[in-house]
């Protein structure tokens, strides 16, 4: 097997007329998120497989599929390939008469020609088509998509795209509706709303408090020299912190001059891929590439299903490849800044990680650290050297480290919440024990007191109402 890069026309005929000339074999093509299989028999294509845009095989006119499914060849040609010896598969297409890489690139460029002009008209090949004018055959064409008209006709691609381009010029066809386009093909958009904002210079609250009200989703980055924090919010909700360190709450309310803000908005669809770089749960962690064949990987990616991240690093820029069941959503390139990139994933020199979809929500986990810090803190202030020892050997765990007087989790906290809020209960009773009741609330109460106006901005007030409702009983 081989697998390499196209990146233009020309790539894709010589690669058939020249090493693949005497062999026979699937070449797989990965091309703007979707994947098609050409069966090569001598240098000749005899048959393919691709998406058939929701139509039935048997009504579909393959030559035309084929040539469709090719476009993006002639509009953005960067493509990654590989190749197996291996005979055709049962679920081709058949082609009726085979045909050669330079053949197949002229009907190509000439049948996109045509279909560039039909765009020009129609917007876009998912809009309906609705008949102003009788005419012959015109029930093929009332209530269809145009994309559907023109690969079940029995006309040549390149003649259907004409003679639609003629009805409705004439006046015989017009545009209905827009349909809905398939998952996979909708435009993703990643906007900066601040970025390197001194939080020296801002009023931060008032920022968080405008992105909660907007049901703003994206993250929040946080940073300078030495820390580097991300809050990822779904619809004005607060739903993860990575890393997952209650010292991002004392950064806000005592902002540092160096600290810097960005704000991102991020589609839900694409954050939820996005924040899986934080995933400790990886198939691949940090593999060179001289130790992959990328080609393999994209196509192995849309065959399976695959619903995740794939994300390439090289030196300090990374490429994020957010994929639902197999289809690109979104690429996207960050370096000084984060945004959508369509051009060609590295050829070298890079690391790979495949990081597979789960739920990365660990606010909770992370505001119970923060209280299991301020109960823990009280107890220090109020206990003698023995049992500040026994409370720091009893702190220590596989979760949970004790640093510098501070408690921080040892591993990711997620799926872990009733060990948590365990140990939080136990801390509790110690206070309890050492102080009392009625001494334990007043100092939690001024304790919390300074994080008051995190939890309103955030709107997580049912964190606060914790202490409320019989924390302490």
């Amino acid at each position: 097997m081989i697998s390499g890069y196209l990146s233009s026309q020309q790539d894709f005929v010589d690669l058939i007329n020249s090493y693949l000339f005497n062999k026979q074999g699937v070449l797989e093509i990965y091309l703007e998120g979707r994947s098609i299989e050409l069966y090569v028999e001598n240098g000749l294509i005899k048959g393919f497989y691709t998406e058939t845009e929701g139509l039935k095989a048997e009504e579909i006119n393959k030559k035309s599929l084929l040539l469709y499914s090719l476009f993006d060849i002639l509009d953005n040609p960067s493509a990654l390939f590989s190749f197996k010896n291996s005979p055709e598969r049962e679920y081709h297409f058949k082609l009726e008469e085979p045909i050669s890489a330079e053949e197949l690139i002229l009907q190509l460029q000439l049948a996109y020609q045509e279909f560039k002009s039909l765009l020009n008209l129609i917007i876009t090949p998912y809009a309906t088509i609705r008949v102003l004018k009788p005419f012959e055959n015109m029930q093929n064409y009332e209530g269809r998509t145009f994309v559907s008209v023109i690969l079940t006709s029995n006309e040549t691609l390149t003649s259907e795209i004409r003679k639609l381009q003629e009805l409705l010029r004439a006046g015989f066809l017009d545009i209905g509706q827009f349909s809905t386009p398939e998952a996979g093909k909708r435009i993703y958009e990643v906007d900066y709303i601040l970025k390197n904002v001194s939080i020296k210079n801002v009023n931060t609250f008032s920022i968080l408090e405008s992105l909660m009200l907007s049901k703003f989703t994206g993250f929040i980055n946080i940073y300078d020299n030495y820390n580097n924090y991300e809050l990822y919010i779904q619809k004005g909700k607060p739903i993860a912190l990575y890393p997952y360190n209650f010292d991002f709450f004392d950064l806000i309310l005592t902002p540092q001059a160096d600290l810097a803000m960005d704000v991102v908005s991020m589609p839900e669809e694409i954050i939820n891929k996005f924040i899986l770089k934080h995933s400790n749960r990886r198939l691949i962690s940090g593999l060179p590439d001289s130790f992959i064949e990328l080609g393999k990987t994209f196509i192995g990616i849309i065959k399976s299903g695959f619903t995740g991240l794939l994300m390439l690093q090289k030196a300090n820029e990374r490429m994020y490849f957010a994929y639902d069941n197999g289809i690109l959503l979104a690429s996207l390139l960050e370096n000084e800044k984060l945004k959508i990139y369509n051009a060609d994933p590295y050829r070298d020199g890079f690391l790979v990680d495949l990081i597979s979809f789960e739920p990365m929500e660990n606010f909770l986990e992370v505001m119970h650290l923060l209280f299991i810090n301020v109960v823990y803190g009280v107890i220090l202030r109020h206990s003698n050297q023995v049992v500040q020892s026994i409370l720091y050997y009893l702190s220590s765990s596989d979760l949970f480290k004790v640093m510098e007087g501070s408690i921080y989790f040892r591993v990711d906290p997620r799926d872990r919440r009733e060990e948590i809020l365990s140990f939080l209960s136990f801390l509790l009773d110690v206070g309890y024990k050492i102080l009392g009741k009625k001494k334990l609330e007043e100092e939690l109460e001024n304790s919390l007191h300074p994080y008051r106006d995190i939890f309103k901005v955030l709107e997580i007030e049912e964190y606060a109402r914790f202490w409320n409702e019989g924390a302490i009983s």
